[in-house]
């Protein structure tokens, strides 16, 4: 069990097999962004296999791992005190599993006492990526890119016993449905559905427009328990969160996105340049 609190932000948590739990320190007042996140996107490659179409990072199979990871992660997090370490980080690229440093990065944030978790396409759950992942990782998300085979590495993971989310990317009401057989094919294995809308940036031109169907496949699907959304799906969720019965947060407030590249933060993978 880890506690962090952030007076400057009314902010008290308590974090305990993977969850965490939030409370204001003045119950009268709401929690205000955090100055030291909560939790951590760390893009650590360009590189990636999947030539998506749809690539709103533009990764390529000739982009580039970044350099010195290890030690970057060393100083950035090193230097912060244990109140203002994140609880998580999810690792991300490009494809992480490709990165040379990637199972020593898992490792190393372990050691820091941040549990990390990463997304992947897993084409790439190679033995060494695969002893660091059960090892030191608290999850992992396999993203269902309809061309690549995504639930190969999802029954790898499953088999070996590793916390396992989908994310499923949503533009159309094709889409929905996609997502409603891949509900059907996964439900009771995998823990969280986590949503996420298609966006124009990058490579991508697609652009998500189908709420109401979608909104009427969750109804359908009778549950909410195992379903989560993305960031992006804010303004569509606060109208329906007491309905669905579900936590919403202000975009960002908990977490930052960065770029261990130049070592930049910026509010989300979303919003580099803010």
């Amino acid at each position: 069990m880890k506690r962090r609190e952030l007076p400057e932000c009314n902010y008290r948590a308590i974090y305990i097999n993977g969850k965490t739990l939030r409370m204001p320190i003045d119950p009268r007042k709401p929690i205000t962004e955090l100055t030291f996140p909560e939790f951590y996107d760390v893009k650590i490659t360009d590189a990636c296999n999947g030539n998506c179409k749809y690539c709103y990072q533009e990764s390529t199979q000739k982009g580039k791992h970044f350099d010195d990871i290890v030690k970057k992660t060393y100083q950035y997090f090193g230097s912060m005190t244990e109140n203002q370490r994140p609880f998580q980080v999810a690792i991300g690229g490009g494809e992480p599993t490709l990165h040379p440093e990637f199972p020593e990065l898992c490792r190393v944030f372990k050691s820091l006492g941040i549990d990390p978790n990463y997304t992947t396409n897993g084409m790439h759950l190679e033995k060494e990526v695969m002893d660091a992942t059960v090892e030191y990782c608290n999850g992992v998300a396999v993203t269902c890119h309809a061309h690549l085979p995504w639930a190969r590495g999802v029954h790898q993971l499953l088999n070996a016993g590793v916390f396992t989310n989908l994310h499923v990317l949503i533009s159309d009401k094709g889409s929905v449905e996609a997502f409603r057989i891949i509900h059907d094919a996964f439900k009771g294995d995998v823990k969280y559905f986590v949503l996420l809308p298609m966006i124009k940036q990058g490579r991508s031109q697609q652009e998500f427009d189908s709420w109401d169907y979608l909104s009427k496949v969750i109804d359908d699907i009778g549950s909410i328990d195992d379903i989560a959304f993305g960031a992006m799906f804010f303004p569509y969720i606060q109208e329906s969160a007491k309905k669905w019965d579900i936590s919403v947060y202000e975009p960002e407030m908990m977490s930052k996105y960065l770029v261990m590249d130049d070592m930049k933060m910026h509010p989300s993978s979303f919003n580099v340049g803010g």
